[in-house]
């Protein structure tokens, strides 16, 4: 939650991304309180930028354009996430298999950055 707060505060330029995390915060706690009292848990993974061909791709165009190497631009990228490490589908599921395991059966209504905590985009 705290990832899609901070990305809410942030300038203009990524609005409708901005709308659609505090949109899915705010569905995620509805539900979460329609479905609780049948025992049926709600939650949100909020995901950071996963590593693979997508971001590869997203990251060579915007080096290219600014003309640097791709090392550089994934360097900038990193910098903007505490851990300095993007976010691995492995990530994502642990969070899923926790979430799903009887160690997360009073979690529920949440909103969970995995992301390494993202500072900025």
């Amino acid at each position: 939650m705290r990832a899609a707060r901070r990305a809410a505060d942030q300038g203009s330029r990524r609005r409708l991304d901005r709308v659609d995390v505090i949109g899915v915060i705010g569905f995620t706690q509805s539900l979460a309180k329609e479905l609780g009292p049948h025992g049926i848990r709600v939650n949100a993974i909020l995901p950071g930028i996963i590593e693979g061909p997508r971001i590869e791709g997203v990251i060579a165009a915007r080096a290219k354009q600014v003309g640097i190497s791709h090392e550089e631009m994934t360097g900038r990228y990193l910098q903007n996430i505490s851990l300095r490490r993007m976010t691995s589908p492995y990530d994502v599921a642990s969070m899923v298999a926790f979430l799903l395991s009887d160690a997360g059966i009073n979690i529920s209504g949440q909103s969970l950055g995995v992301d390494g905590n993202v500072e900025t985009l």
